[in-house]
């Protein structure tokens, strides 16, 4: 029977090259944007591509972290709370940590891989492998309309829109009423479209 070092040094000849051209692994620091009461990572892809990990699953591990919904919209994302550059840099550094960073030679030549219910970190470089946990994206629900097509509401007109139309508010929704051309009276509108966070009614007798 062959001894350990004999069978560790066979596996290791097995292993992948591993391409690291020399050169020093720096994830770059978060380019953000506060967008209202959202931030954006301008940067995005180009970090997720140093890690070499999948946006989605970035974006999960930031969302989950920072208890807010994170959408991809690459080659930026969002996550949907105004958070500090500081606070997104260091949860992009415990991630790296992770996720990323092998627990045996340090190196950040790895790739994960699934195996049934576990997600194994191997190292490409030392062939060292150990189970994380994989994060979920966490996506923004949307919005309920408080109207709905075919329906009948009573609303009141708050302003005139630039071709013509009634503007009325519904639970801060905006409908858009074709037929009603004055402030301050109330009308009967029939929900004829929703889209977003607007609807579309004409006047009903």
């Amino acid at each position: 029977m062959e001894p350990y070092s004999a069978l560790l040094e066979r596996a290791r000849e097995k292993l992948p090259p591993v391409q690291t051209g020399g050169e020093r692994f720096q994830v770059p620091d978060p380019d953000i944007m506060t967008d209202g009461k959202n931030t954006v990572i301008r940067n995005f892809q180009e970090i997720c591509g140093v890690l070499r990990r999948d946006p989605d699953h970035v974006i999960g591990y930031l969302a989950k972290e920072f208890g807010c919904p994170g959408v991809l919209d690459l080659p930026r994302a969002t996550l949907k709370s105004r958070l500090a550059k500081d606070a997104i840099a260091q949860r992009i550094r415990e991630y790296t940590a992770k996720y990323v960073i092998c627990s045996e030679c340090k190196r950040p030549d790895t790739h994960l891989v699934k195996d049934g219910r576990l997600t194994l970190l191997v190292c490409e470089a030392c062939g060292a492998q150990r189970p994380v946990t994989v994060r979920r994206v966490i996506t923004p629900e949307k919005p309920r309309a408080p109207v709905v097509v075919g329906e009948v509401y009573r609303v009141t007109i708050e302003d005139v829109g630039r071709r013509g139309d009634g503007v009325a508010k519904k639970e801060g929704f905006v409908i858009f009423v074709t037929g009603a051309t004055q402030r301050g009276t109330t009308v009967n509108a029939k929900i004829t479209k929703v889209l977003g966070n607007n609807a579309y009614a004409v006047v009903q007798p």
